[in-house]
């Protein structure tokens, strides 16, 4: 012993090594010592509930589910809401092939092939499945994951994580970093919820109540990390980095189903429709018969029935989308409405691109029907002024609706996943964009560009591109809408 003494003391090369040694264990010491403040919960057990704001049978279990939650430590919830957010819906189906239920409501997803479905079920079976979970293991639709090593962007949809008096949920699409992803799953698990939430940094939130069927969850403290929002109840808060609020509330509300490149592709189809054009055009001619040498007046008149169409439109649109609305209080039908619209876009593309090759005037779906047409043509040779031209827009759209409702009808299905009022914004772009094409023709008329007869001759000679351009743009549209692309 005294030999290794006279040794190290003797060697300044081995004395610096020891020192470097103590000196870097030091830090590690102090960020052990810094990690202990945060007690994590030891044993998590975690189930997938689906579920939906307006659904009667989850009304009867979300109480009693959010309220075991709150009560047990160690319970984690990974609820998916389906009927304001669509896009959940998408991942109802990804879970299908690992679980193996029906597409319907109430839903708890406990492990592969083991789920409770319909609120009497689930009601009587939670406590007793929860007593038999497997601990910190996350069934996601593709995969079994630990806890340690969930990575949250793996969730599909847009998904709420729910532990004891608190929430994190994901607000956007947007991935999260590695480090957000460590503040969220401690965020989740720590027992020492006042000591960690102050370690925080992000935006506050405004809105701390988030409503769930049959009650809601409502929340003292909230702050964003990334592109998830986190609540809780507790004493402490995070610290707000810009002093800025963020309504959680239009945040959510945004399920990607609806965009403005899907309604503008609608819009468009709908808007070089030759069905449509042909009607203004028969118009034009019978206000230019009764008045040859007054261009006002075909201003006037086609500007008055070009007012009528939109607002009558805008009108049938609110319709659709609270019929649609209404539909969707079926869950089952529900689930599957988008792709069916996709579906039948297709099918409408289909019959376009038919009309290319084998045109047909008056054909099914594609053009106003030819029992129709006589009786247009003496409505509209009536026409003489331009009160005379909205009166006729206003009913002529009944005549218009078997050749143009097809669009209407898939972007009244698209808009019905978000709230009413929402609607509005896109059913105004819509129709500006589907009166568009007839208030060019009027003012090229008005100014002299075009004839009337040029006009007509230009329409007949290209109806069958405008029939094959309308098909590629309905396919395209409804593939998207099918596979969810876009």
């Amino acid at each position: 012993m005294s030999n290794v003494y006279s040794l190290l003391k003797k060697s300044k090369f081995i004395q610096i090594i020891l020192t470097l040694g103590l000196f870097l264990m030091v830090p590690s010491f102090v960020s052990a010592q810094e990690t202990t403040t945060i007690t994590p919960v030891t044993e998590l057990k975690a189930f997938t509930y689906f579920t939906g704001i307006g659904c009667p049978h989850c009304a009867k279990v979300s109480p009693t589910i959010h309220k075991s939650v709150n009560t047990q430590d160690g319970l984690l919830m990974i609820e998916y809401e389906i009927y304001q957010e669509s896009s959940n819906a998408r991942t109802l189906y990804s879970y299908n092939s690992k679980y193996g239920y029906e597409l319907a409501i109430p839903l708890i997803l406990y492990a592969p092939k083991d789920f409770d479905q319909g609120d009497t079920p689930i009601l009587n079976n939670f406590d007793t499945q929860i007593a038999k979970l497997q601990t910190n293991t996350i069934e996601l639709a593709n995969k079994t994951v630990s806890w340690d090593d969930l990575n949250l962007n793996d969730f599909e949809g847009k998904v709420k994580l729910l532990t004891k008096d608190r929430m994190a949920m994901q607000s956007t699409t947007k991935d999260l970093t590695r480090e957000q992803i460590v503040l969220i799953k401690e965020f989740l698990v720590t027992k020492d919820l006042d000591v960690y939430v102050q370690t925080l940094q992000g935006t506050k939130v405004k809105d701390m109540t988030i409503e769930y069927p049959g009650g809601n969850e409502i929340y003292s403290h909230g702050v964003n990390i990334g592109s998830w929002t986190l609540h809780w109840r507790g004493n402490s808060d995070a610290q707000i980095t810009d002093g800025k609020t963020t309504n959680t509330d239009s945040v959510s509300s945004d399920s990607g189903s609806i965009s403005w490149g899907k309604i503008s592709a609608l819009a468009l189809t709908d808007s070089i429709n030759p069905c449509a054009l042909s009607v203004l055009l028969m118009m034009l001619i019978a206000i230019a018969t009764y008045h040859p040498k007054d261009r006002k007046q075909i201003l006037w008149a086609g500007l008055a029935f070009v007012a009528a169409v939109f607002i009558t439109y805008f009108i049938y649109g609110l319709l659709i989308v609270k019929a649609f609305e209404v539909v969707q209080g079926i869950s089952s039908i529900k689930l599957y409405l988008y792709k069916g619209l996709g579906a039948g876009a297709i099918i409408l593309g289909l019959l376009e691109i038919k009309d290319f090759f084998f045109y047909k005037p008056g054909s099914i779906g594609t053009e106003m029907p030819m029992m129709f047409r006589p009786k247009v043509q003496q409505i509209l040779a009536k026409v003489t002024s331009p009160l005379g031209a909205f009166g006729l827009g206003m009913f002529v759209t009944l005549f218009l609706l078997p050749c143009t409702i097809g669009p209407y009808i898939i972007l009244g299905g698209m808009l019905s996943y978000g709230e009413f009022a929402g609607a509005l914004p896109y059913l105004t772009v819509y129709n500006l964009i589907f009166v568009l094409p007839m208030v060019v023709i009027i003012l090229l008329v008005f100014f002299g560009s075009k004839s009337i007869k040029q006009v007509t001759e230009w329409r007949e000679k290209n109806v069958k591109v405008m029939h094959l351009i309308i098909g590629i743009i309905f396919i395209l549209l409804g593939l998207s809408m099918f596979f969810g692309l876009f």
